[in-house]
């Protein structure tokens, strides 16, 4: 039998029990991690037990402003996600019931409190009656309210003011305690390489503290003001620093650290200034936190929750009791952690569709404070420590790395940027580049078809990332699909030339879709483990290789079904050349690339091949390797040939691909062409909100 808490705020079901408020399930006292969707779902059949919800009446609930394209397969694998946390616990398993073609019911029996019947009852309402409609409407409160967590718009008194307005790019601010100064790294208006700065706020006057041109860098205020930490990554070297607010000679702290990617190099100082927080990545190819002391004398790796992926952006917590973080879970998935430092013990709160830019914390502690940058929920994020999420401010373009609190102020970065795809001639080094694909918006990830007549790639000059195909001198550019919000891209071709694998997150998670450009109606590929992404075909197109962004590849049939693991490195990037897959390892030391069989067999490194960096692009032809490497004031493009391990330069570029974890580039069958994608503009200023 189940009751309502005489709260009003949780209902009880068994050993169950949902909280209203907080939009949690727990079970004897434990809190079972639930997505925020799954939630409102069994809210929803919790207003009605016993009794038939149908199929459309969940999607008002769960989409009410009809954003998501592909209901069917997004209903399903809420109900799925919300039937698995159930059937974890005892007593949890057969309570949703599955009415075909129709809906949904709910098993179980929901009471509220007993309460005295009038001596003279009008209408024959049991005890339970009055409490009943008191629970169906709190549920029915409820349901609101989660369905439009993560959606709340500003009220319009957060007003935008630019902190920063110098040509060029600025990114990854950090504010003293009291607001007044600003430091960051700005690129000089001249190059891509950056250094660090300060201003005060309200003065144009910059004070530059490095002379070392990085390729990223992230610092951070100690308590008080009188150090800087900062991590740099170079074209030589990178790890962890010391310097004083005026300049001066730089402290290497006693680490060498390894960067994911540019947000991953926040780093944070402990309440009591001994330590400093940082992510790295470690010689098995993860991206792990540190605690390192500041006066050298050890440091201290913490332990990833189980699921997790990479982890990074740490955050002290003001009293200094939590280190707040993010765990990535597939491709442009994750989490937000905090581990209590005393017990280590880490919990989730929240999970979010994008790539985070940054995290603080409040200044009262309270929450934290997020930068996501998605396709669908780009903006400022609140996310409280019971796992509640708003959207503070959404985001006018994109976000870039970096975000600080103090002082009841938030600052963050404001970037624009437009990427178009370039096609390079392979066959003489002296050949002028074509901008090929181009629009005011960002095109990524090109692919030619096996006859070399059409191309495929991702875009967002629709307003949202869909897979567009045009012909292979760019024009004709047609739209294939229609997600209307949720990150979809990386097309791949099968060797038929009709079909196109692809990834999207139309259902919440990562999942890949098949398309044929005739026919035009893209589905789902059913496998298990979800969470994959990045697709390559087989020559036979038999098979489909992908990553599920965390661990490794996994090889699934075509027509669906159970996904074969396929690597035992940890790899989340393929390209298929001949009867081999070639991917990609990520160590301490680097990008090396590995090779093995279609058909299964031994996995070993290339010989001969050098480790490459996550900004470097890379590709494979059953001939050999393309890969490129920035220098200054062009890029090379080398090729590593199969057969002689050797390699030598083809050309130069007149810009870096973007960094896009190696997807960069591609190569047409014939070994013609290069198609690359080029940042034709990026700027990026630093701006501020009240808050925090």
């Amino acid at each position: 039998m189940a009751e309502q808490s005489p709260s009003g705020g949780r209902i009880r079901f068994g050993a169950f029990e949902a909280d209203l408020s907080s939009g949690e399930l727990f079970n004897a006292g434990r809190r079972i991690p639930l997505a925020n969707q799954s939630f409102v779902a069994l809210a929803t059949l919790l207003e009605r037990p016993g009794q038939l919800v149908s199929r459309e009446e969940l999607r008002r609930r769960l989409w009410p402003d009809n954003r998501v394209v592909e209901f069917e397969q997004g209903l399903n694998a809420i109900i799925n996600r919300l039937r698995e946390a159930l059937a974890a616990a005892p007593g949890g398993a057969g309570l949703i019931e599955t009415l075909p073609r129709r809906g949904y019911r709910f098993t179980g029996t929901v009471l509220g409190d007993q309460v005295d019947a009038p001596r003279k009852p009008t209408h024959g309402y049991r005890g339970y009656g009055l409490a009943a409609l008191l629970v169906l409407a709190a549920l029915t409160l409820v349901v609101v309210q989660l369905t439009r967590k993560g959606h709340s718009e500003s009220d319009g008194s957060l007003k935008v003011q630019p902190l920063t307005s110098l040509i060029g790019r600025e990114v990854s601010p950090a504010l003293t305690p009291s607001g007044e100064r600003l430091l960051f790294a700005w690129d000089g208006g001249a190059d891509a390489r950056v250094d660090l700065y300060t201003k005060d706020m309200g003065s144009e006057r910059l004070t530059r503290l490095t002379r070392n041109p990085a390729i990223a860098l992230h610092a951070a205020w100690a308590p008080g003001g009188a150090q800087i930490a900062f991590a740099r990554q170079t074209d030589h070297d990178s790890g962890v620093y010391l310097i004083t607010p005026n300049g001066g000679s730089e402290e290497r702290l006693l680490v060498s650290a390894g960067f994911l990617d540019e947000p991953f190099m926040q780093l944070s100082w402990s309440p009591d200034g001994r330590q400093v927080a940082y992510a790295s990545i470690e010689s098995d190819g993860w991206s792990q936190i540190h605690l390192v002391n500041v006066s050298g004398t050890g440091k201290q790796r913490l332990d990833r929750p189980a699921g997790c992926g990479d982890t990074g952006t740490p955050a002290f917590s003001p009293d200094g009791r939590w280190l707040a973080f993010v765990c990535t879970s597939s491709v442009a998935v994750y989490g937000v952690y905090v581990t209590e430092l005393a017990t280590g013990t880490a919990r989730s709160l929240a999970s979010l569709q994008g790539n985070p830019q940054g995290l603080a914390w409040t200044s009262q502690g309270d929450a934290l404070i997020l930068a996501n940058e998605s396709s669908t929920d780009s903006g400022i994020w609140r996310v409280t420590l019971t796992g509640s999420t708003s959207r503070l401010l959404r985001a006018e373009g994109s976000l870039g790395p970096g975000i600080a609190v103090a002082n009841g102020r938030i600052a963050f970065v404001r970037e624009n940027h437009t990427i178009n795809i370039w096609r390079a001639d392979l066959t003489t080094a002296a050949s002028a580049s074509d901008n090929l694909i181009s629009s005011t918006r960002t095109q990524l990830v090109p692919e030619q078809s096996p006859d070399g007549t059409r191309i495929a790639f991702e875009s967002t000059r629709s307003g949202s990332p869909e897979i567009w195909l045009a012909d292979a001198d760019g024009g004709n550019p047609v739209k294939l699909t229609s997600f209307n919000g949720p990150l979809t891209g990386a097309p791949s071709w099968c060797a038929d030339g009709r079909r196109i694998a692809f990834d999207s997150r139309a259902s919440g998670s990562s999942a890949v879709y098949v398309l044929d450009v005739l026919e035009g109606r893209p589905h789902r590929l059913e496998t298990s483990p979800g969470n994959l992404a990045l697709p390559v075909w087989s020559p036979d197109c038999r098979w489909i290789f992908a990553s599920n962004g965390r661990s490794a590849l996994y090889r699934v049939p075509v027509s669906g079904g159970p996904a074969e693991l396929f690597t035992q490195k940890r790899a989340y990037r393929a390209v298929v050349s001949g009867s081999r897959v070639i991917f990609n390892v990520t160590g301490d030391g680097g990008v090396g690339l590995w090779s093995k069989p279609v058909e299964g067999g031994i996995e070993a490194p290339l010989e001969g091949m050098i480790p490459l960096r996550y900004s470097d692009s890379w590709t494979a032809t059953p001939l050999g390797i393309y890969y490129t490497h920035a220098g200054t004031p062009a890029t090379i493009v080398s090729f590593y040939d199969f057969a002689s391990h050797q390699t030598h330069a083809v050309r130069t570029l007149e810009g870096p691909p973007a960094a896009l974890g190696g997807l960069g580039i591609s190569v047409s069958k014939d070994e013609h062409w290069l198609l690359y994608t080029r940042v034709e503009k990026s700027e990026a200023d630093l701006v501020m909100v009240p808050g925090g």
